[in-house]
């Protein structure tokens, strides 16, 4: 057999559930990646004008490409019973449902990217309830102090939470109704419905650095937020138990899937895993993973911050003995808008777009990454895409040039947004991952605009994987979170060119000002 020989090394595989990929990873003892199998994951988007665009994924290509990379990985080892644990990383905020007693799903899965439910959301926050509720927190607030009532006063709905996407779709389709009910309706994201796959239908549960992040759960109090979904009518019911990120088994896969009782040691959101992977693991360190979208993560220690201008409290990661909490800033359409860039034709290579913007001159082209909206800071899901600027002269690499420096430009808000919130000191810890990071001409450009070094970890495109993979041997035994610090590897640093940041700075500011002619578009 042409595989990995070696029946005495331990091993974990770490699947990492991404947007547009499906990838398995091969780890050894000292979590080094060995080998990995990865298939696309197609996204389905439609959705007419008005309606806000549906993304979709078709749950039964996910779950083959899911089992196919996993067996391919595991064929290439001698003796699979010397894989010791499981990672899983997950897309966030992707849901399903499905009939509890047949396992039929009602639809296909709903992904973080869809915005159906852009008109419900901004019905609710215009609402008297809502306010009420924003005064209210920002009384108890003044009288307590207590951070969960600051984020209680800004508190909005947001069509990327699960909230509102769950129940206009629950609202939209009579068989789920009818299930619910009847008492026979499973509900769960990603994590959840791969563990029950994996469980063939044994375990329903989450964990809360996924569940975080979906607008169900309070962070402050490590539970489900009853009091906002008291007030939406959420159907308590189909909120799943939750558990721990890793540190204790989670669930042992069903043999008949993979041959082998195979245990399920760490699960975690994607952009947790990154952070993980990338070694932000004390108070003030920073990861920004630019993928299928763009996350700046900052590690808030063992308490969840709240923000005043859109940072997200969420729940790190859970481990017995090892709990930490995330302020996260995002914006969500990096792989859609270069993907978007390659079908016009403004390249042909995505690892030649690095030196093509470099050796562009700058013009006062400026563009607005928005085709789902626009996240931190704005939160407005109704802004829209557009170049600014464009004249009779201008060429395909000054449009590629500035779509990059817009990539690099919304990471520069959002840290802008998270040093005007924060009232501790950040480290010097300031790391990248995700395939994104690959283009050095977005990574330099961050880094002179905040005056900082920006550490590109390797293989950053398996940040996910590898986060998950680290977890998972914590929970086998296989090495101790003292050993985490050597696993962590840095690719490249870039560091500030102080020669071009002022005139880098001017042209942020103006990009900043014109992105302002890109707010509520599709207003009705």
């Amino acid at each position: 057999m042409n595989g990995i020989r070696n029946v005495v090394k331990k091993y974990v595989i770490a699947m990492d559930v991404g947007t547009t990929t499906i990838r398995a990873c091969l780890f050894d003892d000292k979590c080094r990646l060995l080998t990995c199998a990865e298939r696309p994951v197609p996204l389905e988007l439609s959705g007419a004008d008005g309606e806000g665009m549906r993304a979709e994924i078709d749950p039964d290509l996910l779950w083959d490409a899911f089992c196919t990379v996993c067996r391919e990985i595991m064929n290439k080892i001698e003796d699979v019973h010397s894989i010791a644990s499981m990672g899983i990383s997950c897309q966030r905020n992707t849901f399903v449902c499905w009939n509890k007693e047949t396992g039929e799903l009602c639809h296909k899965l709903v992904t973080w990217k869809d915005c159906r439910a852009r008109d419900e959301c901004k019905r609710w926050n215009e609402s008297f309830t809502l306010k009420a509720m924003n005064i209210a927190g920002a009384l108890l607030y003044f009288f307590t102090r207590q951070q969960r009532f600051k984020s209680l006063k800004m508190f909005a709905f947001l069509s990327a939470m699960v909230t509102h996407r769950l129940m206009v779709t629950l609202a939209r389709n009579p068989e789920m109704r009818m299930l619910h009910r009847s008492g026979k309706l499973a509900f769960g994201c990603l994590d959840t419905w791969l563990i029950y796959k994996l469980t063939n239908g044994g375990v329903h549960v989450t964990e809360p650095s996924s569940a975080s992040s979906t607008g169900l759960f309070d962070p402050y109090t490590m539970n489900w937020g009853y009091i906002i979904l008291w007030l939406i009518s959420f159907p308590f019911s189909l909120l799943p138990p939750h558990t721990f990120t890793a540190g204790v088994p989670l669930a042992l896969c069903d043999r008949r899937i993979f041959g082998i009782p195979l245990s399920i040691g760490a699960v975690a959101g994607d952009q947790q895993a990154a952070l993980f992977a990338s070694g932000c693991w004390r108070r003030g360190d920073v990861n920004i993973c630019m993928g299928t979208g763009s996350f700046l993560s900052l590690n808030t220690g063992n308490c969840p911050i709240a923000s005043m201008r859109g940072l997200y409290p969420l729940v790190g990661w859970k481990l017995p003995n090892m709990q930490s909490y995330v302020a996260e800033g995002c914006s969500h359409d990096t792989a859609l808008i270069l993907k978007w860039a390659e079908s016009i034709g403004l390249f042909d290579d995505i690892t030649l777009t690095s030196n093509i913007a470099a050796k562009t001159p700058r013009t006062d082209l400026c563009f607005v990454p928005a085709f789902g909206g626009l996240q931190t800071p704005i939160n407005d899901a109704t802004a829209c895409c557009a170049f600014m600027g464009l004249r009779a002269d201008t060429t395909k690499d000054d449009m590629l040039r500035a779509i990059l420096e817009s990539i690099a430009f919304r990471m520069v808000q959002i840290w802008n947004t998270l040093l005007k919130e924060i009232t501790f000191e950040l480290t010097q810890v300031v790391r990248c991952c995700g395939g994104v990071s690959s283009n050095d001409f977005i990574c330099q450009t961050i880094s002179t605009l905040i005056n900082r070094p920006v550490q590109r970890i390797s293989e950053q495109s398996f940040a996910s994987a590898r986060g998950v993979a680290m977890m998972a041997g914590i929970t086998a035994g296989m090495w101790k979170k003292s050993d985490l610090d050597d696993m962590v590897q840095i690719d490249k640093t870039f560091t500030p060119r102080i020669d071009e940041r002022s005139t880098l700075i001017g042209a942020f500011e103006r990009w900043e000002h014109n992105l302002k002619r890109c707010l509520h578009y599709y207003n009705k």
